[in-house]
């Protein structure tokens, strides 16, 4: 075979190092930032914490000399006045510095997130009614067994492999576990959904117990679970020789009176509702209404409110003394002094761009889903991140990565994941949400009949679409979901 040597051209795009670096910034939600930030402060020494400068004219954070919101400029007087409140300030070579925290009572009223009141957990209130109940020689076993507990109140491990790492015989974890499930809320330290309902039912006083359900929901879980998980009501009723309406109340009493989630209770709406419970979430960005002007909403980032940086003064000085006097100091000392202050300089010019990145985009979707942020879901608008990549001259992955990861709070008080401003199918969902409200019990819409409804209204979805929609609302297909009374 033939080989040659030859030339093409072509052009190729890469990424420098710093623009890696404020890509790698831009992803991280606000939490992971100022791990980041602190890390960065540790192993950086040319890293400082400094106060915010407010530009005179407009009272927005000065990012460099001129202010890049009204365009003023610094002039001599405010530099002297500067350099009186610090005097190691070096305008020349002072990196754009964030918002610096201000603990004053009126800042405390007008940030939202600081008057999100941190709530009791579930492991708090066990570990406390356990202190209360508990003999001193179980206190222990209990303490570790409730650390197995989730967010939902299911006990997290198996007993047996508890037994052998702790060397603690299965029936004194049992005897122990059994004390817990006596505790408040009822249904906590279940290992199953079953287990978890039967408690809630054996603990009912007399008088909830009044009318003959309660009974019968109890046989039904101890006897007919998977009957009554496929909803086979009238084989049940056969079976035990009761009327298809007692049957059906019964299964409405479990469905009603009982929770299978016994520990959310403890569980604040903010917090993020995973399985395993993934703990608080911190908005990464408020978007606020203003006040007399329609569709027009005011975004701020949060973490330009957690720390304000700048380049350290002495390094500073250090390298403005190494300028002037090249042969004083040695090649290694200038290598440390320069690599630092630019890796310095660098990691505040992509933070300012972060924050700067994020606050275009989210203002961008905020004005595109207004409606959705007045009126719910419903409202909710066909909306890509190609589209405001389009609108903001940005690429399409940069948009994805400013919100993925990241939350909002909104001017309802709640907290979503940024992301909900993209799912178009959130709509369509609360749209099948209220037809399956409005059906008839005893003749559930099929997911074929949903489709059909949906079409009559203008939305377009194929029956597998409308399966897919179902199940993600949890709701069981037609044949579990029929009443018989």
């Amino acid at each position: 075979m033939a080989q040659s040597l030859g030339m093409t051209t072509g052009m190729e795009q890469t990424l420098n190092p710093k623009m890696i670096a404020f890509y790698a910034l831009l992803q991280q939600p606000s939490v992971e930032l100022e791990q980041a930030i602190g890390t960065e402060l540790q192993e950086n020494p040319a890293l400082d914490v400094t106060a915010e400068r407010v530009c005179p004219a407009c009272n927005a954070t000065m990012l460099t000399a001129v202010c890049r919101e009204c365009g003023y400029q610094f002039t001599k007087e405010d530099e002297q006045a500067e350099a009186q409140k610090d005097k190691l300030a070096d305008l020349a070579l002072e990196a754009a510095p964030m918002e610096k925290p201000s603990y004053s009572a009126d800042d405390e009223v007008d940030d939202v997130v600081a008057r999100l009141v941190s709530p009791e957990t579930l492991g708090d209130h066990l570990r406390w009614a356990w202190r209360l109940s508990c003999s001193a020689e179980h206190r222990a076993i209990g303490d570790t067994l409730i650390g197995c507990i989730n967010d939902d109140g299911y006990l997290d491990t198996d007993l047996e492999t508890l037994s052998e790492g702790l060397d603690i015989p299965p029936e004194k974890l049992e005897e122990v576990l059994r004390e817990i499930q006596n505790l408040d809320p009822i249904g906590v330290g279940a290992r199953t959904l079953r287990e978890c309902l039967r408690l809630q039912l054996v603990h009912l006083d007399a008088r909830e117990r009044a009318g003959g359900n309660a009974d019968l929901a109890l046989k039904l879980i101890d006897h007919y679970w998977e009957a009554m998980a496929r909803h086979s009501y009238e084989d049940i009723a056969r079976k035990c020789r009761v009327s298809l309406d007692e049957v059906q109340d019964a299964a409405d009493f479990i469905r009603t009176r009982l929770t299978p989630y016994p520990g959310r209770q403890y569980r604040p709406s903010w917090q993020s509702q995973g399985p395993q419970g993934a703990g608080r979430v911190r908005p990464d960005v408020v978007i606020k209404k203003v006040e007399g002007e329609e569709g027009v909403y005011e975004v701020t980032v949060s973490e330009s409110r957690s720390l304000g940086l700048r380049v350290n003064a002495v390094y500073r000085q250090l390298w403005d003394a190494m300028r002037r006097d090249p042969t004083g100091y040695s090649s290694r000392d200038r290598e440390h002094v320069q690599q630092y202050l630019t890796r310095a300089r660098e990691f505040i010019d992509n933070l300012n761009q972060r924050r700067k990145t994020l606050k275009l985009i989210i203002e961008a979707v905020a004005a595109e889903q207004g409606s959705f942020l007045e009126e719910g879901t419903h409202a909710l608008k066909p909306l890509t991140r190609l589209s405001v990549a389009h609108q903001l001259g940005l690429h399409e992955s940069t948009v994805g990565r400013a919100v993925t990861g990241k939350h909002a709070l909104i001017p309802a008080g709640e907290v979503i994941p940024c992301e909900m401003f993209f799912d178009s199918s959130l709509s369509i969902k609360e749209v099948i949400k209220d037809l399956l409200a409005e059906e008839n019990p005893r003749k559930p819409l099929s997911d074929e009949q949903i489709s059909v409804e949906l079409a009559k209204r203008g939305i377009e979805i194929a029956r597998r679409t409308v399966t897919k929609y179902r199940e993600a609302l949890k709701v069981p297909p037609a044949a579990q979901r029929r009443r018989y009374v």
